[in-house]
């Protein structure tokens, strides 16, 4: 029998981006590549800051039946601010971003085996294959019913060690390597240039990351966004979030290795730290070029 489940992302907004400049601008700008949307292929993608840090996390794919039109898949809660962003960016370029919310939902089907769906603009996740497949749902359209919530999938995610942008990471403030977002395909380093890229690429090309998102098993109450982790009497990392039994840790990989196995704990809560299924980085000091 099928563990396959159905989910309305009731938490998701989609953005549609048209106009005649609109390829180039976002090519400019976000970290994922335009050219492999207009084969057909979403991506999932980042706009960063100058400086390289974390903004906001989307995917797009281009829109059926229209031409320079592309769907941005956002979440809900950031997404006037993201399109306020974008819109900043265009200048006088022939582009426009505006809510497309009543035109489309967003749904996701994961669980072994997740299929495609019918009458959408159906895709398997470019995270990674274990996450299953979305699609932007025209409104009105008969797909099957969900049979999750929004919350029954970010407790996927979240188990398995893959963040959301508006609840896990901080904007302005975290790196998205440090975060997986380059593990998690979130940044193409071949297209050329993009916001932020001169520092992300510098992380890249140094081959490691001091600090890394692992998954945190909780054994007691969920700790509070950035409470401290500890292992001994050395910090070592801080909770970033928490959907069911797990929470997600952004720790420094050092520090935990010269903790020895230590107890991790953040405040009352005992933790488990494991490496998300996805990463080939290790929690014993492994450099990660070496666990490839």
């Amino acid at each position: 029998m099928s563990n396959t489940r159905t989910a309305l992302l009731d938490d998701r907004r989609v953005l549609r981006a048209h106009g005649a400049d609109v390829h180039d601008l976002l090519q400019r700008l976000v970290t994922g590549n335009l050219e492999a949307v207009d084969r057909g292929t979403p991506v999932y993608s980042l706009l960063l800051t100058p400086q390289g840090k974390f903004l906001f996390d989307f995917f797009i794919a281009a829109e059926p039946g229209r031409e320079a039109s592309y769907l941005i898949d956002c979440a809900a809660a950031r997404a006037a601010e993201l399109q306020k962003r974008l819109t900043m960016y265009k200048l006088r370029a022939d582009a426009a971003f505006d809510d497309a919310s009543a035109d489309y939902c967003v749904e996701a089907r994961f669980g072994d085996g997740a299929e495609a769906f019918d009458g959408a603009v159906s895709y398997e996740d470019p995270r990674a294959g274990f996450l299953g497949t979305r699609a932007f749902v025209p409104t009105g359209a008969e797909i099957a019913d969900a049979d999750a919530s929004a919350e029954d999938y970010r407790s996927f995610c979240v188990s398995r060690g893959v963040p959301d942008g508006a609840q896990d990471i901080g904007a302005d403030k975290d790196f998205p390597i440090e975060c997986n977002l380059d593990l998690l395909n979130g940044i193409d380093f071949k297209k050329g240039c993009f916001v932020g890229q001169e520092v992300a690429s510098r992380m890249h090309r140094k081959g490691k990351a001091r600090k890394r998102l692992v998954v945190a098993a909780m054994e007691g109450d969920a700790p509070d966004q950035g409470t401290n982790i500890t292992m001994g009497d050395a910090k070592v990392g801080s909770i970033c979030g928490h959907a069911g039994n797990d929470a997600l840790a952004l720790v420094f990989l050092d520090r935990v290795a010269r903790a020895g196995g230590a107890d991790a704990q953040a405040g009352d809560t005992r933790l488990t730290l494991r490496v998300p299924p996805y990463a080939a980085f290790t929690l014993d000091g492994t450099l990660e070029e070496d666990a490839q």
